[in-house]
């Protein structure tokens, strides 16, 4: 025989534990507090302006093209969507920099110097929006010309940036072009 209130009180006790359950799957859903830049420091090019723009949930965060690579209008580079949940996607980004004439150009030094310089692109965008490297869980990487000495000269200059730190996962696989006529091509996802 059960006793008197013994039904009410679980029922009372199941009650609670669900709503403590659908409190926490809201928190998580939710995502971390995302931190947006005003503007970010670039070695080689000092303060860069970061602009952001929320839509549907999202925000949209990019750099000043202008003042970073002497780019006077938008592309679909150095920038970054923010989710709720704090997953970071950042925009193919190739190894650019400002040239002596304020245009961009290709850094010299093949494969192995422009994935230095792309994934410091990549750096930058994530360092916009409140992340950096060790937070990136995914990198794309397309190579112009595709052999094993080019691939190899990509690699050394991916392992010299990410130094001792864990490795995400990667892709790379060859392409026809990528933009300025560089070699190298890279996007990432990271997890904040």
């Amino acid at each position: 025989m059960e006793r008197p209130g013994t039904a009410g009180t679980a029922l009372l006790v199941a009650s609670l534990a669900l709503g403590v359950a659908a409190a926490a799957s809201w928190r998580r859903a939710k995502g971390p507090k995302v931190q947006i830049a005003k503007s970010i420091y670039v070695d080689g090019l000092g303060e860069v302006a970061v602009k952001q723009q929320k839509s549907g949930g999202k925000i949209h965060v990019t750099l000043d093209w202008k003042s970073l690579l002497g780019i006077p209008f938008e592309l679909p580079f150095c920038s970054a969507v923010v989710t709720d949940g704090g997953t970071i996607y950042v925009s193919g980004s190739i190894g650019a920099q400002r040239g002596a004439d304020g245009k961009p150009m290709i850094v010299p030094g093949g494969p192995e110097k422009e994935a230095i310089q792309t994934l410091r692109m990549i750096e930058a965008s994530l360092k916009a929006c409140g992340a950096g490297l060790e937070h990136v869980t995914m990198v794309h990487a397309f190579l112009v010309d595709y052999s094993q000495e080019r691939f190899q000269a990509m690699n050394k200059g991916y392992f010299e940036v990410w130094g001792s730190r864990p490795l995400p996962a990667r892709i790379c696989t060859g392409t026809d072009h990528v933009g300025l006529n560089g070699a190298v091509e890279m996007d990432a996802v990271a997890q904040l």
